[in-house]
């Protein structure tokens, strides 16, 4: 009997090894027209067709064709590639623009159109902080600590789109009209790098000088994810991010990493190109992971999510 339960305790220990999710990379291919360096900070389209790029500190906002490998820029504007947002369709790009003048900080929101390759202005420049967002195709924005142009409703349901919201070093929940801060991890600590998962379940965030954390939409039961800066989405069981090391005034060496929401399964994805990979960026699909290297050339991983 003693044998059969040791037995049965090992089958089941491997059983779960078996069926545990991990990630293999593909392929790793160095994006044209950014051999020179120069490009951070990936997004991809919804569709994945594109990806938009800025400079270092966030000035500028590039197109980069993943079907003709152009390169095409949209904007010089400073801060316009900080907390960017992509229309559903793909077509539609908010973004801010920063300007100082008298040395003081105002911001405007405008959005550029991929159809007509034209911008034009959502939000006059102001001093308060503005927060883009889409739902759908329908443009939304928060200034200050008020929701504007959206009730943040997806086309054609009655059911409110959550939306995330840094406000005052905390996070702020927006759905329809309902405005919630949320402090899974006490109030006084300091919350950045959130956002909503894609079935609108569970946020993930980042605490200063704690880590990134995953916890349910309504803000309860945080899951420790360790170190993960930057962390994005990929999929809905999976966070992408980066461990980062630095010597004070530089970043020394940088891997891009990913984990399972429940903190399980960790992982660090094969870069062999380049010893220093930062601020990864998920597509839609969960089928490629794309970065910047510390000179700015953009890398784009082709994975398979084992299941």
């Amino acid at each position: 009997m003693k044998k059969l339960i040791v037995l049965l305790a090992v089958l089941a220990v491997w059983g779960q090894t078996v069926v545990a999710q991990t990630i293999d990379v593909i392929s790793v291919q160095l994006l044209n027209g950014t051999e020179k360096g120069g490009f951070f900070h990936p997004v991809f389209s919804p569709q994945g067709t594109y990806l938009l790029t800025t400079g270092e500190n966030y000035a500028g906002l590039n197109h980069h064709s993943l079907a003709t490998n152009e390169v095409q820029k949209l904007t010089a504007d400073a801060g316009a590639g900080y907390d960017l947002r992509i229309s559903e369709d793909g077509n539609t790009i908010l973004f801010k623009r920063t300007e100082f003048p008298k040395n003081l900080r105002y911001t405007s929101l405008r959005q550029y159109n991929l159809q007509d390759k034209k911008q034009s202005e959502i939000e006059k420049a102001t001093r308060e902080k503005i927060t883009p967002a889409f739902v759908g195709n329908q443009a939304a924005y928060v200034k200050g600590n008020t929701l504007v142009k959206s009730s943040l409703r997806s086309s054609g349901s009655k059911v409110a789109i959550p939306f995330i919201n840094i406000e005052d070093r905390k996070m702020v929940l927006y759905s329809g009209t309902k405005r919630t801060t949320i402090t899974p991890n006490g109030a006084d600590a300091s919350y950045f790098w959130a956002s909503v998962s894609p079935d609108q379940k569970h946020i993930v965030y980042t605490v200063a000088a704690h880590g990134t954390f995953v916890c349910t939409v309504d803000g309860k039961n945080p899951v420790s994810l360790g170190k993960l800066n930057a962390p994005k989405w990929l999929g809905n069981q999976w966070i992408v991010g980066m461990d980062d090391k630095d010597d004070g005034d530089f970043v020394t060496s940088s891997a891009i990493v990913v984990s399972t929401i429940d903190g399980k399964v960790r992982q660090t994805l094969a870069t062999p190109q380049t010893p220093i990979a930062m601020y990864p960026a998920a597509s839609a699909d969960g089928k490629r992971v794309a970065f910047n290297s510390g000179e700015g050339k953009i890398y784009i991983l082709d994975i398979n999510i084992q299941k």
